[in-house]
């Protein structure tokens, strides 16, 4: 089997690849098998759960925030 290595982008499903002149003679009208290797591998971010996601909130208040969290809500406290 000859092989040749050729850079190329994916995009909406298709991979467009431009033959080099060099070798179009030879490698046109010829059936060829493509094998697509990712430069870097894709990073997949797993499923978060609903707490995991909560974890990752920050708030900014005032220090006594959470000690005197019913009186800021209802307004008895201001920030």
């Amino acid at each position: 089997m000859h092989a040749i290595e050729l850079d190329a982008i994916a995009h909406n499903g298709q991979v467009i690849v431009d033959i080099p002149e060099f070798y179009r003679e030879r490698w046109n009208d010829k059936a060829v098998r493509v094998i697509i290797l990712a430069d870097e591998e894709p990073v997949i971010q797993p499923n978060q759960t609903l707490l995991s996601a909560l974890k990752q909130i920050k708030i900014a208040g005032p220090a006594d925030f959470s000690e005197n969290l019913d009186d800021y809500l209802n307004g008895a406290k201001h920030v």
